[in-house]
């Protein structure tokens, strides 16, 4: 069984997150991008799936800034519907996407957001992916408070598949070993094949500059 890095939010940044969530939920879509085939969400849906991934964002600040020095704050401001930030945070040159999923062990991308993304006048690509987990209380329907950090990988491995383990998976295909069903196209790969080791990681993004994926294919 993997031990991943785990971070405790304190209640002050429980509160932030929360309030946050609620918030912002009231400008965001209920039909996922390119998803109009799907059932829309309800405001609470979406309040989750941003408590959720602001937990992430808070948890992984946390780790750069009391592990390595690194400062980026948590973004917690209020975009118009359509509207959102570049990235969630940035490591010298290296733009990342924060991920999070209550449960699972897969990395999972959908591609029209990936194509979106690359479309835009200035490629809006990130770099890289931070994978998080943040545990829940299914019985009572909220957070446990912590949040798991999984491990990271570059866009340009995700895309280009440097290590044969990133999956095509098509809408209505089922995620290995589980009965999950999927609503939209996805690049995936499991928790256990992307790297691990933060020390290596940051060192790796302070060192090095990102590769160039603009030119980079994203599957149909």
């Amino acid at each position: 069984m993997e031990l991943y890095k785990i971070i405790t939010l304190t209640q002050d940044e429980m509160q932030k997150c929360i309030a946050f969530s609620e918030e912002s939920a009231k400008t965001q879509q209920q039909i996922e991008f390119g998803q109009k085939d799907t059932k829309p969400r309800s405001i609470d849906e979406i309040a989750r799936d941003n408590l959720i991934g602001k937990m992430a964002e808070v948890a992984v600040s946390r780790m750069l800034r009391e592990e390595y020095g690194i400062h980026f704050p948590v973004n917690f401001d209020i975009y118009p519907r359509g509207e959102w930030d570049d990235c969630d945070i940035q490591i010298k040159a290296w733009t990342i996407d924060i991920k999070s999923t209550r449960s699972g062990k897969w990395l999972l991308f959908e591609t029209s957001k990936l194509k979106m993304r690359q479309n835009q006048k200035i490629n809006n690509l990130p770099d890289a992916v931070i994978m998080c987990r943040t545990p829940w209380d299914r019985d009572n329907d909220k957070p446990r408070g912590s949040v798991e950090l999984i491990g990271a990988i570059s866009v340009y491995a995700l895309l280009k598949n440097t290590n044969h383990r990133v999956l095509h998976l098509k809408k209505g295909d089922v995620i290995p070993n589980t009965k999950a069903r999927l609503q939209a196209d996805n690049l995936a790969i499991r928790f256990e094949d992307i790297n691990h080791d933060w020390d290596k990681i940051i060192d790796y993004m302070v060192k090095t500059m990102p590769p160039d994926i603009s030119s980079l294919h994203i599957p149909d």
